[in-house]
């Protein structure tokens, strides 16, 4: 069984609550956090969701084998 369509399934999902919430937070190692709201930075918030979205379909669809 192949975990790739799971895991892009839980990505469309999450990516969905992301839109429905209207923030995205990220952050790294270092501690420092960013946050991508729809309201005050709406490119960059568009543009996270089509990145993972688009991951999402490839993993969906098992374009490449992890």
């Amino acid at each position: 069984m192949s975990w790739s369509p799971i895991l892009g399934v839980v990505l469309i999902f999450y990516a969905v609550f992301v839109i429905y919430r209207g923030r995205l937070t990220s952050g790294d190692d270092y501690g420092h956090m960013s946050t991508f709201s729809r309201a005050e930075k709406p490119v960059q918030f568009w543009l996270s969701v089509i990145v993972m979205l688009a991951f999402a379909v490839i993993l969906l669809f098992n374009l490449f084998n992890f």
